[in-house]
């Protein structure tokens, strides 16, 4: 039995092969799929990017980071 090298979905589209692949995968049996079924796993999957002027502690609308801060719970002692 010959091992043959699949070409992997990153290589295709880095390299033009897009039609390639999918040869490739039908002939595994690998079927197509809904496209209702495929646009909901990207919502999923896919998140949306971040505004330029906005970073990943910006605050959100209401002035929350989103980070959670530790509440002190216990006694504090000073020395």
């Amino acid at each position: 039995m010959t091992d043959i090298a699949r070409l992997s979905l990153s290589e295709a589209r880095r390299s033009g092969r897009l039609s390639e692949f999918i040869a490739q995968e039908e002939a595994r049996s690998i079927g197509s799929i809904d496209r209702a079924e495929f646009d909901g796993l990207l919502v999923k999957a896919v998140k949306a990017p971040q505004s330029e002027d906005q970073t990943s502690r910006s605050p959100l609308p209401g002035g929350s980071t989103g980070k959670r801060t530790r509440q002190g719970t216990g006694r504090r002692t000073s020395r």
